[in-house]
């Protein structure tokens, strides 16, 4: 590849971006912010990630080291390697809520024309920068969800053949939770390193569990790998909706447990009860397999895999499954929608599933914490 003359104030610019989109968690205990919480749930700690651009992407900006290495290494077009810079390139992303922020702040930062891919049907405030500026967005069907975003994403790439040919920018991936998974790891695993630091105190034994959405593996990785690797005997609950349920099976296989449709009785991804989904990035795509899924299934990361619900998605349920005994199983799973409405008003739902999720494992002697990805505002 041929060396770009520019790059001495390349990196500068890098080094100034990685400076500039590095924020800080906030990390309490649930008691200490609301009253009249019963002891569970009051026990229950969370790392919040709600104000920061870009949510936990944002913590320490991924997507800034994910360029730099795409300029590093160039992009190879038919048979050519091209130089990756603003010159030649526009970055696009696919997201189903808040990371896309992240990826439109390093983008910008670093001089990018770039492009979102989302789902149509999210709630109109996950299409709007928090800072109001406006940002392209390609809406894939509804109905498609995660599945509409990649085949978008292909359509662009196979632009571009052409669009070198005619001397225009090509569309390039920065591809966080795929191409770029080892990258992506590395610089979330600030959630583990600001979560460690601030609970110190409160966490005199030792005994660590987080609780941390499945998604596309990509914070459970980042997150759960940190803690193991830096307090013995810690433990990872993966959760993910019982509206979906593909990554579930996928864990039940690899660990000899109960199939999703053994115990429910349906096919994971049930149109009528996908119609009911509300807890946006919490899912496995269903077709889909992701690396960081697999590396998270891999090996001992995740002890435990609960799938939550929600009262629509139980009650679209109960009238597409007649057993009593696979009816009764959804009732005990948690269920975000009972947690105190001051919560409900607070946080997203995502983010309320990990905390009644992690209110079941509090009460044993041991410091729990739920990821907390989003606030209410994001689902308006």
């Amino acid at each position: 590849m041929t060396e770009n003359p520019t790059r001495p104030s390349r990196e500068d610019l890098f080094k100034n971006a990685e400076r500039k989109l590095h924020f800080a968690a906030d990390v309490y205990q649930l008691g200490s912010r609301f009253e009249g919480l019963n002891p569970r749930l009051a026990d229950v700690y969370v790392l919040d990630v709600t104000r920061v651009p870009g949510c936990h992407y944002g913590l320490r900006n991924v997507f800034v080291p994910i360029i730099h290495d795409l300029e590093n290494k160039g992009l190879v077009v038919d048979n050519q390697t091209i130089a990756i810079s603003p010159e030649t390139a526009i970055l696009v992303e696919p997201s189903t809520g808040n990371g896309w922020v992240a990826f439109s702040d390093a983008a910008e930062k670093l001089g990018y024309e770039h492009v979102v891919i989302m789902p149509d049907g999210l709630p109109e405030a996950r299409y709007r920068h928090p800072s109001g500026k406006g940002t392209t967005i390609i809406k894939t069907p509804a109905q498609d969800y995660a599945l509409g975003m990649p085949r978008q994403l292909k359509q662009l790439i196979k632009q571009n053949p052409e669009r070198l040919g005619q001397g225009e920018k090509i569309y390039v991936s920065p591809n966080h939770p795929v191409g770029a998974a080892d990258i992506t790891v590395k610089a979330m695993s600030e959630l583990g390193k600001q979560l460690l630091d601030q609970i110190q105190v409160a966490n005199p034994t030792g005994s660590l569990t987080v609780v941390v959405s499945m998604g596309n593996g990509a914070s459970l990785c980042a997150l759960g790998e940190y803690v193991k690797e830096h307090v013995q005997g810690s433990r990872v609950i993966a959760t993910e909706s019982f509206v979906y349920g593909g990554g579930y099976d996928q864990f039940a296989q690899k660990k000899g447990l109960p199939l999703y449709k053994d115990l429910y009785g349906i096919d994971p991804g049930n149109s009528k009860l996908m119609q009911t989904f509300a807890a946006y990035g919490t899912n496995a795509p269903i077709g889909i397999e992701l690396p960081l899924q697999t590396r998270a299934m891999a090996g001992n990361l995740i002890d435990e895999y609960v799938l939550f619900t929600d009262s629509m998605a139980l009650s679209v349920f109960e009238t597409i499954e007649g057993s009593a005994e696979s009816i009764e199983r959804v009732r005990q799973l948690p269920n975000y929608s009972t947690l105190p409405q001051e919560f409900i008003n607070r946080f997203g739902n995502s983010s309320l599933a990990n905390i009644a999720t992690a209110s079941l494992f509090t009460g044993k002697g041991e410091l729990v914490v739920a990821m907390v990805y989003d606030g209410r505002g994001n689902y308006q």
